[in-house]
């Protein structure tokens, strides 16, 4: 019996040594299956995100918008700047717009309403609708999608500048890829009278990532004549659904 319980602990022994021993120089025992490497996401190309972006707006029939000034303001006639543009715009060729304007440290707003080739406009001392002849308008925004996917397909040499999370004027957030290019004076003609031509800003665009928003633009630099040089302007666009309602006044 002895020297079968010693043939036993020997055997365990061994066995236990040739474990330890594999262990020792198999790393634990178990092959290591080396993990594929993880291939890395390209960025986005910024010219194909500006595309896409620009065909959404153009499509949206109806656009809620601001266009707001940093410094400054757009020069309607001596003495008089367009300072905020707000309002909606139905396709084809229906909006309503209001406007912001300072004249010698006095806020006045403006309130113009186009549907198809009639147009109407308040009085800035009155305050009453008036009927008047569509291209008297200080602000015209005909075909209104159509104006503002041409302004963002309009930046040149666009560059993917990072991404960020912008907030937004009704609450929450969301998170965006930046997009920093130039945009020529004469893109922007139909959006804000008197725009030089030869005029060149630094863009930046913001694009919601998950495409639920639609873009987001500051356009910095001297547009018109007599503009500061840290002149700068931001143009928020939102669609609406249902669309809004515009009737004559």
């Amino acid at each position: 019996m002895g020297i079968i319980i010693f043939r036993l602990v020997a055997g365990l022994t061994l066995l236990m040594l040739l474990l330890l021993a594999a262990v020792g120089c198999g790393g634990g025992g178990a092959t290591a299956t080396p993990l594929p490497t993880p291939t890395p996401t390209p960025p986005p190309d910024p010219g194909a995100l500006l595309e896409r972006a620009s065909g959404r707006v153009a499509t949206a029939e109806s656009l809620a918008f601001t266009l707001e000034h940093i410094e400054g303001g757009a020069e309607l006639a001596p003495g008089l700047l367009l300072t905020r543009v707000e309002g909606v715009a139905n396709a084809p060729d229906s909006f309503r717009i209001a406007l912001d304007l300072e004249a010698s440290g006095s806020f006045l707003e403006l309130e113009v309403i186009g549907i198809g080739e009639r147009a109407w406009m308040t009085n800035l001392f009155s305050g009453e609708w008036e009927s008047v002849a569509p291209e008297v308008l200080p602000v015209s925004l005909d075909n209104a999608a159509a104006v503002f996917a041409g302004v963002l397909a309009g930046v040149e040499s666009p560059r993917l500048a990072g991404s960020e999370r912008v907030e937004a004027a009704e609450g929450g957030g969301y998170a965006a890829w930046r997009i920093e290019g130039t945009l020529p004076g004469s893109a922007l003609a139909e959006v804000i009278p008197g725009a030089l031509a030869e005029a060149a800003l630094a863009a930046t665009v913001w694009v919601d990532r998950e495409e639920s928003r639609l873009p987001r633009l500051q356009l910095d630099g001297s547009l018109l004549a007599g503009d500061v040089p840290e002149a700068g302007r931001v143009l928020t666009l939102e669609e609406r659904r249902p669309a809004a309602q515009i009737v004559a006044p």
